[in-house]
């Protein structure tokens, strides 16, 4: 009987690859985590371990192949609206609370000065803050600001890291891929989230993933066009993610002359990862070095941020349509997210299924 748990639990552990997606035959891998180990995951991450995760890195080498998306040829748009679960959005007029970190305006690489995206150079402009203390790190955390959390996870490194993350139905979390899976075939152990996180504080308690999947581009080989993941976390006292704290709705198949409200945790330099940030920017250009092509946005955010969500219709309809993926290296002021079509769409229904 020993010999067959074993056995049992190895196979539970296994990357196995899902059916094609809708778009291209695009496949998916995922990953199903032994209760126990489940378990095991939430016991893991003290308070030591949680101040000392180190942000996960965001830079890439090069620069991006600039052009415009056209909205002829894009797929059927969907969207489907977030569900508040609760309180209604209270906002704070307090200045100390509203410190703007913006660097929009400031003279960036000479390498990018002369490039012209949708009448911007760089850096894009955007409003970068954090976020109210008033609006989250509480058990009376306001919609949409208590779906988003900071993600936790070990590396096959052996080193802990953090990235950022959403609740987006059922139990699902959204995340990047590269907060889910190394990009060269290895899954992250010791994944947990927690939502509406604020200076150590877990006021909804830390979630624990039985699941994890991303696309097989970006497991096996780092395909930043595709740097999409989600994970499927248990339930606490019987009580699923998504009734404790909300979720954010879903858009795909959209035009990306867009404007989001975009959130995370960055936690390099000047930040600390303590406390929720977000930016407001409209799109700044689309790196057509990956298909489809993925939409660009100005921000200080830092590492630490990944998978934050990307929001349309902030307040109303609080639809994510994008992740904090990846800037480059010679413009850190300029973040990239996947674009989320219908293969993406069709990830967060299976992750919403489990």
């Amino acid at each position: 009987m020993g010999n067959l748990l074993s056995i049992l639990m190895i196979f539970a552990l296994v990357a196995i690859p899902s059916l094609p997606g809708a778009q291209g035959g695009e496949m998916t891998v995922s990953q199903s985590v032994e209760p126990k180990a489940a378990v095991q995951a939430a016991n893991y991450w003290t308070r030591e371990r949680v101040l000392n995760a180190r942000p996960h890195p965001m830079g890439i080498p090069g620069r991006a192949v600039t052009g415009t998306r056209e909205d002829a040829g894009i797929e059927e748009p969907g969207a489907v609206p977030g569900s508040p679960g609760g309180k209604s959005v209270l906002l704070s007029e307090d200045p100390a609370d509203t410190l703007s970190l913006t660097g929009a305006f400031e003279s960036g690489s000479a390498i990018l000065n002369d490039i012209h995206v949708l009448g911007y150079s760089y850096p894009p402009p955007h409003t970068t803050f954090y976020v109210p203390t008033t609006l989250y790190g509480t058990t009376a955390s306001t919609y949409p600001y208590r779906v988003i959390g900071k993600v936790f996870f070990t590396k096959s490194d052996g080193k802990n890291y953090v990235c950022s993350g959403s609740s987006i139905g059922g139990r699902a979390v959204l995340t990047a891929g590269h907060c889910v899976s190394d990009g060269k075939g290895a899954f992250h152990t010791n994944w947990v989230f927690i939502p509406a996180y604020r200076d150590n504080t877990r006021p909804y308690g830390t979630w624990s993933a039985f699941w994890k999947t991303t696309f097989t581009v970006w497991h096996k080989y780092s395909d930043y066009g595709r740097d999409v993941g989600f994970a499927a976390v248990s339930d606490i006292s019987g009580t699923k993610l998504s009734q404790r704290v909300g979720t954010l709705g879903f858009a795909w198949n959209q035009s990306t002359i867009k404007h989001w409200n975009m959130f995370g945790y960055p936690a390099a330099s000047p930040y600390d990862g303590a406390r929720m940030v977000q930016t407001q920017a409209s799109l700044s250009r689309v790196d057509e070095s990956k298909s489809p092509g993925r939409p660009g946005i100005g921000t200080t955010q830092t590492p630490g941020c990944s998978g934050g969500p990307w929001i349309l219709n902030f307040i109303t309809s609080n639809y994510a349509n994008g992740v904090n993926s990846s800037f480059f290296t010679t413009a850190p002021q300029e973040m990239f997210s996947p674009y989320f079509d219908t293969a993406v769409n069709n990830v967060r229904i299976a992750a919403i299924a489990k």
